[in-house]
């Protein structure tokens, strides 16, 4: 595999980032079926735990990361955390600077965690993420990105959350994205293990015939106790269904490592997304 972007190169670039904008509500009112409430004196919009990450959230948030020339790509970024937490650091924010870095608008999603029904975590947060995409339609032009060119990225559980809003079965005119990134997706099969299925059904990620998928990326780790199969399995299906998809697939690396400096796969991937976008015209040369 070669080298796409060294990381001194990568550097230099990151200095022409800019600072993200101040976070802004995603919901206009009351967040629709919502079934938590805040406790005296607590944030609705997240607690930031010991390890740094933010769960809690009652009020979910954007914040948004314009890229420096009109006319970009703009991607939803969804960290990870299990349904849980959200690791929007390195799974958010990190993500979105290095997006920033090769051209990309980015908007870092908090949406609701911890898990309101634990048989269907993704539930509300679908909700949010496609009011994200409407929101990121209208305001595309306000942080130098295309409407027609809006994406989201998921990473872990944020990339299950990615493949449902693109994939999954909705309801008629629900909104789709127009490509889809997925950093090691998790519960995409219905066993954490590399002989099961993907999971199918009202409630599964397997895509309704008759609409040609958006185009999608996929980036893993072999050993990842969240099977790197899912991941090539739901890009086999897309192919099957008229669309096109792109996988990574790393020997080492586990599970988490987003968008770091802990593997290679972590240093590498989004060299890789900026390449893959550039392919599909999203990116200028």
């Amino acid at each position: 595999m070669k080298t796409l972007l060294l990381p001194s190169l990568f550097l230099a670039l990151a200095g022409c980032v800019a600072a993200p904008l101040p976070p802004a509500p995603v919901w206009d009112g009351a967040p629709p079926a919502e079934t938590r409430a805040a406790k005296p004196g607590q944030d609705p919009k997240g607690v930031i735990n010991k390890n740094g990450h933010r769960t809690d959230v009652m009020i979910p948030e954007f914040v948004a990361y314009p890229a420096a020339r009109p006319g970009a790509p703009l991607v939803i970024v969804c960290p990870g955390g299990g349904y849980n937490i959200l690791a929007e650091e390195h799974e958010g924010a990190e993500v979105a600077r290095r997006i920033n870095a090769f051209g990309g608008a980015a908007v870092v999603l908090r949406y609701r965690v911890p898990r309101r029904d634990n048989d269907k975590p993704w539930v509300v947060p679908v909700l949010d993420a496609r009011r994200m995409l409407g929101i990121a339609r209208a305001r595309a032009a306000e942080w130098n990105a295309d409407p027609q060119k809006v994406g989201i990225l998921g990473v872990s559980a944020g990339g299950n959350l990615a493949a449902r809003v693109a994939y999954a079965p909705a309801e008629a005119g629900a909104p789709r994205p127009d490509f889809a990134v997925m950093v090691y997706p998790a519960y995409l099969f219905e066993k954490d293990k590399p002989d099961s299925v993907l999971r199918e059904g009202p409630d599964g990620v397997v895509p309704p015939k008759g609409v040609k998928p958006a185009p999608a990326f996929f980036a893993h780790s072999a050993d990842d106790p969240y099977p790197a199969e899912g991941s090539m399995a739901l890009a086999k299906l897309l192919k099957s269904l008229g669309g096109s998809a792109e996988v990574h697939v790393w020997a080492k690396g586990g599970h988490g490592w987003g968008a770091s400096d802990r593997c290679l796969a972590a240093r590498r991937w989004t060299d890789l997304l900026g390449e893959w976008m550039k392919d599909q015209g999203l990116l200028q040369p």
